[in-house]
């Protein structure tokens, strides 16, 4: 849906639209949630026993020395064809997943734009190819990396080179070129709309900002190494609880208005906490010094002060001398 086109659509019908899309999103945002946690907690368990391949071996094993077994691959070779039904699970559910999150784009981004967001729409399309491309790519992947590691430990052949060669095959190298491109457009389009959502209050900026690093995370974490999926899952749960209606805090007013209501900034929240508080009694401080005080009116001019206490007065000139009234006391008894 085009910007310009949603601007003919009455709001009663984009409303009226998303309260019957909306439950379904929102149960597959949570199921999106408990699949990319099984997904990532899965290949821990498995690969706890992973044989490593140590840097001492690889010295020997490179210098024509014996190492005590046939190649340095070939015990992860046999360990992945021994869990080949583990594996396969693991990757059913990162298929699933993808698809999931890609029917969450989408519905975000058409309620967004419907919203007058100026999100590009080809972060709709990036959104569909790059959630369809990592399903297929997590499932052909390990189907063709299966059939290689079974046919490897069938053979006779379990040299370092023949391990090797066992995952070079066409096949597994165009899933990893598929997955890798998926990863990208998955990983741009949760960046794109994401932030167009939070513009026009779709999102908190809480959920905007995290949906944009969960993109990012998507592109960074496999070479960071750690387990980047709790922060994914801990989105898509927020957001399923968000459409649900569920959400621990109060639904942003977009949902309901039909219109673009940005969420404020923290600026913004803090001019109108402060206003809040000059309305209510003189705003912060106001109270206690003075301030805030011209948003509620002149103050009241000051009480007069007391009069300070006069001096104590001096002997007057006019009073008589104490020699002066002896003398007419003794004038009035003569």
């Amino acid at each position: 849906m085009a910007g310009t086109d949603a601007a003919t659509v009455p709001v009663e019908d984009i409303l009226a639209r998303e309260r019957t899309s909306k439950p379904r999103v929102g149960l597959a945002a949570l199921a999106a949630a408990v699949l990319a946690v099984l997904a990532g907690v899965l290949p821990q368990a498995i690969y706890s026993d992973f044989p490593r391949v140590f840097v001492l071996d690889a010295v020997r094993d490179a210098a024509g020395e014996s190492i005590g077994r046939e190649g340095l691959r070939t015990a992860q070779i046999l360990f992945i064809d021994d869990h080949a039904l583990s594996l396969l699970l693991v990757a059913v559910a990162q298929a699933a997943t993808a698809v999931l999150i890609g029917v969450l784009l989408v519905f975000l981004f058409d309620a967004s734009v419907a919203r007058g967001a100026a999100t590009p729409r080809i972060a709709r399309l990036l959104a569909l190819l790059g959630s369809g491309a990592t399903a297929l790519s997590a499932v052909v992947l390990q189907v063709a990396v299966m059939i290689s590691a079974s046919d490897f430990a069938s053979s006779s052949d379990h040299s370092t080179a023949a391990a090797h060669d066992a995952l070079r095959g066409g096949v597994v190298v165009a899933a990893s070129g598929l997955g890798f491109f998926g990863s990208i457009s998955v990983a741009a389009a949760f960046v794109l709309i994401t932030i167009g959502a939070m513009r026009v209050g779709l999102l908190t900026r809480f959920l905007g900002v995290l949906g944009a690093i969960v993109g990012a995370l998507i592109l960074l974490g496999p070479l960071s190494g750690s387990p980047t999926f709790i922060v994914q899952a801990f989105w898509l749960a927020m957001m399923g609880a968000l459409l649900l209606g569920k959400f621990p805090r109060n639904i942003p007013p977009a949902w309901t208005s039909g219109e673009a209501m940005p969420w404020p900034t923290q600026q913004e929240l803090r001019e109108e906490r402060g206003r809040g508080r000059a309305d209510s009694g003189g705003g912060g401080f106001g109270g206690f010094g003075g301030f805030g005080r011209g948003r509620l009116g002149p103050s009241p001019s000051p009480s007069p002060a007391p009069p300070a206490p006069s001096a104590p007065a001096g002997p007057s000139s006019e009073a008589p001398s104490p020699a002066t009234s002896a003398r007419k006391k003794r004038k009035r008894r003569g």
